[in-house]
Parts: C-alpha cells; structure tokens; sequence
C-alpha cells in the first residue's frame, strides 16, 4: 500500500518545520512520498526548508493566494489541502498534518496504521475507509481536529467540497465544524437545524458558560445532534493515537452522567477538559462508544439522547430524520430564543407563517482582501511572527 504524507500551509516555525523534516530523514522511507503544498513564493522564503524536501524527493504544490478569507483562513487551508491530494492516486494512504504543528511521532504512528473499512452508514457514508482523527469537542457537534488526520486520499479529498452556503446559513460555524459537515452534515435535517442556531464557543466567562450548558441540556434538539454525531462519528471515523486506556475507559465513565462527561473536569482517560471554554474534548473513541451505546448514569438530558440514538441508530433511522423535520425546525427556533437570553443572537432558523418562511441571515463571514499588495504582505509577515510569538509564550507557559 502507497502511502504520502502531505503538509499544507505557511511556513511560520522554519526551525520548527526542519526539526520535523529531519526526523522523516532519519526514518529512512524512501517508499513514503513526501507532497508539500502552499503559495507562490513561500518555499522560495526558505532555502533551508527547500533543501530538505529535496532530499527527500518532495513534490511541491504551489498556487497563488485567494483574494476571499474565510473564518481561521478555512479556504486558504482547504486550497492547499486540495492541491497537494490532487498529486496523489485515490488509493494512497495519507497523512495530512500542518508545518507549523507537526510531529515526527505522528508519522511513526502512521506508518504502523492501516486503513480501516468505513461500517455501512445508517445516516451516511460519505468514505470508504475511516478517516483517522486526533480528538473533537463532545458538547459542540462536528466540532472534531482538522491539523492533523488520515485517511485514503479519495476520502480526505471529499472534505475539500467546501459548501459556502454554510457561512451565511450557520452562525458562529468553527472552521472545523465546516470542514467536517462538509461531507458528514450536508442533507442531515438535525444537524442542519442544530447548526442553523449553532451557539459557538464561549471563552473566559465561566457564568455564561454554566448558563449555556443548562439551556442544551435542556433542548431536544441538542440531544438529537449529540447522538446523530455518535452515530456518524461512529460509523465514518477512527482516532489517530494508540490509546492504552481504551478498555479502562467505559467502566470509569459509566461512573458519570452524560452532562457530566461533557463539561465537567472529570478523572477519566481521553478526556481533556478546555478550562477557558468549560467543556471536553474527547481524545479516545471509547468516549464515543459510551455516548452511542448510553453507558453513563441516567439523567434527562442523557435518556433524551438515548431516545434520539434509538430513533436514528437502527435501520430506518435516515427516514425516521427525514419525517422528523418538522419537530428539529421547531426546535431549533425553541433553542434560538433560549440562546438569546444568553446574549447568543442571530440563530437562522426559519420563522413560518401561511405561504411565508422568513429568515433573516446575518453578514457572510468573510471579506476579500488584496493578496500581494505591499500593505498586506506587511501585515501577513507581522500576523506570522505574532503568532509564532504567540506559540514561543505558551510553551513556556506550559513548562
């Protein structure tokens, strides 16, 4: 089996981006292809960087910059994903990772993986092979880690149909959210319906945090996207990492309820708990089996996902969706209105009256900007070495 590792992005830690290229050196594959992908002129920055793909036979993909910027610069990553997979056949096994976040362990883990046949989706099935993924956000649908994943090329190639209607349609949509509904989401009522009100992150203000939790907790439709996640995350992805605590993990869990391994800093393997945003990322797939197979304390909001998990997860469940889209867009407004009391506005559920649906969408969030034009460059090179400045104060934050 071929297998190609492909690095898409700025250049923004060169030391950084040669240790990473010096230790696939030493790996001594010379069956591993090597695709680097970015824009015109980057690689031409750095001689160094260029020496070193050279030694390793890299192919090199380079295109000139967008003019349209969307949120986390989401085009510009999925241009160069796109670009550098278009080198490769759709049977080659890939790692996608970043140069300015890579690690040379993650190669070495790849190289000992093997894809995985995606089960026959009972909502989707949009790969496959399973699509190898380091982590996601348990309380924020879609919400799973685009840095670094794997997966067969003609799979990893389906996330870079980039729906733009997604941007006007969901509010407060992370760039990783729109990535990954791009090939799980489009079509599925619940998610189209959670989304369309979708509350976002809250950082720093653990009140509004506590009062967000409360208001999904409580919401019908939140349970129904948790568990059509499981489900979908279930069936289309794997976790990227060995994970030696994966038989520990389901009885430590069952400890807990559902809202509890959410949100709460809780001492079970795989999950991480974000302090700032006041939720859980999940780190281990096990967490997901708990969530799709209900083995967790019994609470409201843990049997209403029971309920949607029964309803959607067995044969019939895509039908069952389907005549449920009255009840989601019900909900959906129910939850709009719930967020606003939050301070969370601008839900684009529909609002219906005879023979009228109104929906009054927000701005699209993205601006166009003049790539190559001096004041722009200027500004790229002074966002560049913020954020590496950025990146240098938290890992000494971290020691």
């Amino acid at each position: 089996m071929r297998r190609a590792v492909v690095i898409n992005g700025l250049i923004r830690q060169p030391e950084h981006f040669a240790g990473y290229l010096e230790g696939i050196i030493r790996l001594a594959r010379p069956d591993l292809q090597i695709v680097f992908s970015s824009w015109d002129g980057e690689l031409a920055r750095y001689p160094n960087i260029a020496a070193l793909l050279a030694q390793l036979n890299a192919d090199i993909a380079e295109q000139a910059q967008p003019d349209l910027r969307l949120p986390g610069h989401m085009l510009h990553q999925t241009m160069t994903l796109e670009l550098g997979l278009s080198l490769l056949d759709d049977d080659v096994f890939v790692l996608k990772t970043r140069p300015d976040i890579c690690g040379i362990m993650d190669v070495v883990e790849f190289l000992d993986m093997q894809p995985q046949p995606a089960q026959q989706g009972r909502l989707a099935r949009p790969f496959g092979h399973r699509v190898h993924v380091v982590g996601m956000f348990g309380a924020h649908p879609m919400y799973i880690n685009d840095i670094v994943f794997a997966g067969m090329a003609g799979d990893i190639r389906r996330l870079c149909y980039l729906p733009f209607i997604f941007g006007p349609k969901y509010p407060r949509l992370a760039p990783e959210q729109w990535l990954w509904s791009s090939a799980l989401a489009q079509g599925n009522p619940v998610l189209d319906a959670y989304l369309s009100v979708n509350p976002g992150l809250i950082f720093g203000d653990a009140e509004r945090n506590t009062a967000l939790r409360t208001t999904l907790a409580g919401s019908s439709l939140f349970a129904r996207a948790v568990a059509v996640t499981a489900i979908l995350v279930r069936d289309s992805l794997a976790y990227f990492h060995p994970d030696p605590a994966r038989d520990r993990i389901p009885a430590l869990a069952a400890e807990h309820t559902l809202d509890e391994l959410l949100w709460d800093k809780l001492a079970v393997p795989g999950i991480d708990h974000h302090p700032s945003a006041v939720t859980n990322t999940f780190l281990s797939e096990a967490l997901i089996d708990v969530i799709h197979d209900g083995h967790y304390q019994p609470s409201p909001f843990g049997d209403r996902v029971q309920q949607a998990m029964a309803r959607y997860g067995e044969a019939g469940g895509a039908e069952a969706m389907q005549r449920d889209r009255a009840a989601v867009a019900v909900e959906a407004t129910a939850l709009a209105e719930a967020l606003k009391t939050l301070g969370i506005d601008g839900g684009q559920n529909p609002h219906d009256t005879p023979h009228l649906r109104r929906v009054q969408r927000g701005a699209a969030p993205w601006s166009v900007v003049q790539t190559g034009a001096a004041y722009a460059t200027e500004l790229e090179a002074e966002i560049n070495h913020l954020r590496r400045v950025i990146d240098q104060l938290q890992a000494q934050l971290a020691t």
